[in-house]
């Protein structure tokens, strides 16, 4: 990952890296289960291997459209069944482009 860059995610097989993001259903969804953090933790922990971060940001990636196609590709790849119901959309951001974060 390249923690410096406002769109480090998901490293790309031709080097470059996006951020993986919901759409806006899925992202309501995960604004419900952030607030429960036993099992939220429990899920990534068993989904991803690692807790995954909430770092909402909007970046040109997600405007443009190419961050929600990187990221179903991403789902795909898992070989669980994706439900395009939830899925098909534009990415969704919770902030403004480039929030304050805390101590800066």
């Amino acid at each position: 990952m390249q923690a410096g860059k406002p769109d480090f995610g998901m490293l790309l097989p031709t080097g470059e890296s996006c951020r993986v993001v919901p759409t806006r259903p899925v992202d309501a969804v995960w604004h419900a289960l952030l607030q429960i953090s036993e099992p939220y933790t429990a899920a990534c922990h068993q989904i991803a291997g690692h807790y995954v971060h909430h770092r909402p940001i909007l970046t040109e990636a997600m405007r443009d459209g190419t961050a929600i196609t990187y990221t179903l590709a991403a789902l795909h790849d898992t070989g669980y069944q994706i439900d395009m119901e939830f899925w098909g959309g534009e990415a969704a951001s919770c902030c403004p482009p480039n929030p304050p974060r805390p101590g800066r």
